[in-house]
């Protein structure tokens, strides 16, 4: 259809059981090959003008462009898309994001390293790739599941356990299975322990038939009546929660070991990835493609907008 089509097979690079760096190279050669696989990634479901509406298209002017034939309404195979005016070339970005879908991802000093641009730019498209790993909470918890709280940061002087400190502050959700293994898990960014604050995110990230379990404390004591089959026990300083302890400490070592650090209006972020990879863990082959689905489809974001949805 265009003299820019290349041999390159979108069927074939998603039945890899594992992407390997090899098989990565070989696959997206050039910046044509990776316009193609957005173009086919982007338009999977047919396409529409984002002006008319019509649903028929002929050559766009860039390469995988498409052109609407009733008002010629001309879109790139990167507009709104995360790959919009990124300050480096799109073969780069692609494996940037190959980068982050390894296990334990990258961080921003090290991407800038190996794709040679700066640490700020790097950031940035970290941050919007972070973005596209936000839960969509269109698939509650089901099952048995624990929900704690915990705080993030160095030691504080007299702050321990719900310190209203300068830590962080996490609540946690997880699903325990029947062989106590780990299921999904959520976290979300809180500033105080009050029920106000707590009850709308339980509520919109756990089904209400699940069989919710916290402890003791006395904000969970009204949460029967929004989950009937929600019980508390003795926290027994986290013994009586191993599957969320465990998560915790995951998450926790997972942050200081490739990031290092985060600044708070930055925080809800980096939980977010964490539990995305958490919960892809079983089916690492697919994250590259899960990401791809969601940066296709997906506006980039300026600057100054991933400054103010941070704060």
């Amino acid at each position: 259809m265009s003299k820019y089509i290349s041999n390159f097979n979108l069927k074939y690079l998603v039945m890899f059981s594992t992407l390997s760096t090899f098989e990565f190279q070989r696959q997206f050669t050039d910046v044509n090959s990776c316009l193609s696989y957005l173009a086919q990634t982007k338009w999977q479901d047919g396409y529409q003008c984002r002006k008319c509406g019509c649903e028929h298209y002929i050559k766009g002017y860039h390469p995988f462009a498409r052109r609407c034939r009733n008002c010629h309404y001309d879109e790139s195979a990167t507009a709104h898309t995360v790959f919009h005016n990124l300050k480096f070339n799109l073969l780069k970005a692609f494996y940037g994001v190959f980068r982050y879908c390894k296990k334990k991802g990258i961080s921003s000093y090290e991407l800038a390293k190996e794709i040679g641009v700066s640490q700020p730019t790097a950031w940035l498209f970290h941050c919007k790739i972070q973005q596209v790993m936000e839960s969509s909470g269109k698939h509650p918890l089901t099952g048995e599941v624990h929900i704690d709280e915990y705080v993030t940061g160095g030691p504080e002087p007299g702050k321990r356990g719900r310190s209203d400190g300068k830590k962080k502050k996490t609540l946690i959700l997880v699903e325990v299975r029947n062989d106590h293994k780990t299921g999904r898990v959520y976290c979300q960014k809180i500033y105080n322990y009050k029920k106000e604050t707590l009850y709308p995110i339980i509520e919109s990230k756990v089904s209400t038939d699940a069989q919710v379990v916290t402890d003791e404390y006395p904000s969970y004591d009204k949460l029967k009546e929004k989950f009937p089959n929600a019980t508390q026990r003795k926290s027994d300083a986290g013994k009586s929660f191993p599957v969320v302890h465990q998560q915790i400490m995951n998450m926790k070592s997972w942050l200081r070991g490739i990031h290092h650090q985060c600044s708070e209006k930055h925080y809800q972020k980096y939980l977010d990835e964490y539990c995305f990879r958490t919960n892809r863990r079983n089916t690492e082959q697919g994250i590259f493609k899960a990401i791809m689905l969601r940066a296709a489809k997906r506006k980039t974001y300026t600057f100054k907008e991933l400054v103010a949805y941070a704060a």
